[in-house]
């Protein structure tokens, strides 16, 4: 078969978003697609544009971002992962690559995606090994209060409250499927949603906002008002960059990977 004949690839993909500016190419800055698609040309001897299933932004993790590409036929899926995986920079790996359909498409046929956040409220959360990994909140935390706030979220919303950045094409509406906190021994607080789209900076908004009530600063009643389309209420700034992992995509064949933050 000629080298010229060319196959679908997908593979999901972890990256330390810290020395990134996100994930989508802008001129003169390192960015995950930049990287990505300079590591296949090396690879592949020729430009080749990488598609994903969602925009991160500067700072943000993924343990789970599923990407697409085109490369020669020929290739064998373990020797093309192993090339991968060697030719990258230390804050990129390839954890798992296949065969795709033709027309497969990282974004357009997701069906949902998760994301979880660290917030670090022990001892631990201080160390330096641990910074730039999660949000440190030095407050005491009421986690029925933050429970309670957060199954508010569930459902269909409107999230433009949410959002640095709206998509008027495609309104405010997001569908949450699942929202819930989870408490770790060493003091973390994880946050995770699962949702059909997100808005620009909507989890890291959510995240403040959320932390807020837990902490006495605002009420449940306020969240409610923040979900209304005619919200004049405003959230409070974003929860850093660093706590935020993208940790899987849904498609019809189900999730890309298991839910969970490697190395937390």
């Amino acid at each position: 078969m000629s080298d010229h004949t060319l196959a679908r690839f997908r593979a999901t993909v972890h990256y330390d978003g810290a020395a990134f500016r996100g994930w989508q190419l802008q001129p003169a800055e390192r960015t995950v697609q930049r990287v990505l698609e300079e590591t296949l040309a090396r690879l592949l001897t020729v430009p080749t544009r990488v598609h994903a299933a969602g925009r991160t932004d500067t700072g943000v993790h993924a343990a789970g971002q599923e990407i697409a590409f085109d490369a020669a036929d020929h290739w064998q899926v373990a020797d093309l992962h192993r090339g991968l995986n060697a030719l990258a920079p230390d804050d990129v790996w390839i954890e798992q690559l296949s065969r795709a359909a033709a027309d497969f498409h990282p974004r357009f046929h997701a069906t949902a995606r998760r994301y979880e956040y660290l917030v670090g409220t022990g001892p631990l959360a201080m160390s330096p090994l641990r910074r730039g990994r999660l949000w440190v909140v030095e407050r005491p935390i009421d986690i029925d209060a933050l429970a309670a706030a957060t199954r508010c979220i569930v459902g269909e919303h409107s999230f433009g409250a949410f959002a640095k950045a709206g998509q008027p094409e495609r309104g405010t509406l997001c569908q949450v499927e699942e929202a819930s906190w989870t408490s770790r021994p060493n003091g973390d607080l994880c946050f995770e949603i699962v949702a059909d789209r997100f808005l620009h900076r909507m989890v890291r908004y959510l995240v403040s906002t959320l932390i807020e009530i837990g902490s006495g600063k605002r009420s449940g009643k306020e969240l409610e008002e923040l979900l209304a389309e005619d919200s004049t209420v405003r959230p409070p700034s974003p929860a850093p960059a660093g706590g935020l992992y993208l940790t899987g995509v849904r498609y019809e064949t189900g999730w890309n990977r298991t839910a969970g933050i490697p190395g937390s």
